[in-house]
């Protein structure tokens, strides 16, 4: 259950870590941003708002047809890559990831702290 003020987790797998959430929901804004009046920006704009859920959404096929295609470009580029390029990406992610981790925590403190 979240607290108050603030929104229900995205997915299960997020619930226990904000910082992961924060993300995800970051890259779903964004998503929705770059689709916005279409049919795609309409369900993200359900999801974040936590009307929808974001699985149901991701079995539609305006979510397939926007996604399918980059997790496809995303899987051939990472291929391409040298061992030691993929080593930086993902300390590059891990960083990332600590950075919203640390500002989840900092948003949930001053939550509470008013």
């Amino acid at each position: 259950m979240s607290e108050p003020n603030q929104p229900e987790p995205l997915l299960g797998i997020t619930a226990q870590d904000a910082g992961m959430d924060r993300m995800l929901r970051r890259s779903l804004t964004e998503l929705r941003d770059q689709n916005a009046g279409t049919p795609l920006g309409d369900l993200l704009d359900d999801v974040l708002a936590g009307r929808r859920s974001l699985r149901d959404v991701a079995r539609t096929p305006e979510f397939d047809a926007a996604v399918a295609p980059a997790a496809q470009k995303a899987t051939q580029q990472w291929a391409a890559l040298s061992p030691e390029e993929r080593d930086t990406l993902v300390a590059q992610g891990k960083a990332q990831l600590e950075e919203s981790r640390a500002a989840a925590f900092q948003e949930r403190e001053a939550r509470t702290a008013d």
